[in-house]
């Protein structure tokens, strides 16, 4: 799955090309992403940031579930980002159950 620059506060948002406000990201995870900056979390019904992976902590906010075929969210910002990045839709998840088989997922995040 090809890796795409994601903007994470995007140009349309006034975002930059800094260093500090780019990062790595899925090529679906960020067409999904669009120029949005939140959502809203299905658990409480409030408008939420999505995750920053420049200052969030990754396991703070999101586990592995379903032997690590799905992402699930731990936090407002890790449920509504997982909504708005589609992280489990069927294309991803059947990747990570053949990285799964090949011993190559999930990783290992710090």
């Amino acid at each position: 799955m090809p890796l795409v620059i994601d903007h994470i506060i995007p140009q349309a948002r006034g975002g930059g090309n800094e260093r500090e406000n780019l990062a790595a990201a899925c090529y679906r995870c960020n067409e999904f992403k669009g120029a949005k900056t939140g959502e809203v979390d299905p658990a409480t019904g409030s408008l939420v940031s999505l995750f920053n992976p420049r200052c969030q902590i990754w396991k703070e906010h999101f586990a592995w579930a379903n032997g690590g075929t799905q992402i699930i969210g731990l936090t407002p910002t890790g449920r509504a980002t997982v909504v708005a990045l589609r992280m489990n839709n069927e294309y991803v998840v059947e990747s990570r159950r053949l990285w799964i088989a090949m011993n190559r997922h999930p990783p290992f995040l710090d």
